[in-house]
């Protein structure tokens, strides 16, 4: 039985990819590892609380993509097939797990900040916040997305399976030349859906969200000194 697992755990084991149309964009980093300024500390609680999720979401998006790249999906059997597509939900579903963690965070950060009497913190907050959230938004609609496409792709598949059953159990005429029969059941009934030529859609469209991904990070790193400091 073949499973992406021990591949998915090589991979997050390396450093997030850097951003690829973006590179201008700040690094997120957690904050208070790179630098000694006095820092708020319930705000940052909640700070590196998003920025954890959402670092880790990069990382995961990043695995998946290069797993619907590298695998050959249209050569697994079913049970094979099953296997690897429910490892990759999995992957999907902490994606958005991660998601949910991340949004209760911004919206206790959005909270110090309609909350602050300072409006230059004010300000930077709510900036930090929104772009995070922003960040967050991408990846989890980019998981869901995924999840939904795939979930698409089964449906059909069962429904195919459906009327090749259906029509494999239709009594055949005796003077029906039985190899006619087979010809007109090849063109009525589609091929099997290509797995491999799905997938590779799908990471595309997954390394295409890369960048707005990125940028909204950019700028929530640019907002994160000012936004945390000076309590």
């Amino acid at each position: 039985m073949l499973s992406l697992l021990p591949f998915l755990i090589v991979l997050a084991a390396g450093p997030a990819p850097a951003p690829t149309d973006a590179p201008h964009a700040t690094p997120l980093t957690e904050i208070g590892r790179v630098r000694s300024t006095p820092i708020c500390t319930p705000i940052v609680v909640h700070a590196n609380g998003a920025i954890t999720s959402a670092l880790d979401n990069d990382r995961s998006l990043a695995i998946l993509a290069t797993n619907l790249r590298a695998m050959d999906f249209d050569k697994l059997n079913s049970m094979q097939l099953h296997r690897t597509i429910e490892d990759l939900m999995k992957q999907a579903g902490t994606i958005r797990q991660n998601g949910k963690l991340a949004d209760n965070e911004i919206k206790q950060l959005r909270a110090y900040a309609a909350a602050s009497s300072d409006p230059e913190r004010k300000a930077e907050l709510k900036a930090f916040a929104d772009a995070l959230g922003g960040a967050i938004y991408r990846q989890t609609k980019a998981a869901a997305e995924f999840m939904r496409d795939v979930t698409i792709m089964q449906g059909r598949e069962d429904a195919q399976e459906a009327r090749d059953i259906k029509t494999r159990d239709e009594q055949v005429p005796e003077n029906l030349n039985p190899q006619a029969v087979a010809n007109t059941r090849a063109v009525l009934r589609p091929g099997p859906p290509s797995y491999n030529q799905v997938m590779r859609e799908i990471a595309s469209d997954l390394t295409d969200r890369v960048s707005a991904i990125n940028a909204d990070e950019g700028i929530a790193a640019d907002h994160s000194i000012a936004a945390t400091s000076g309590c």
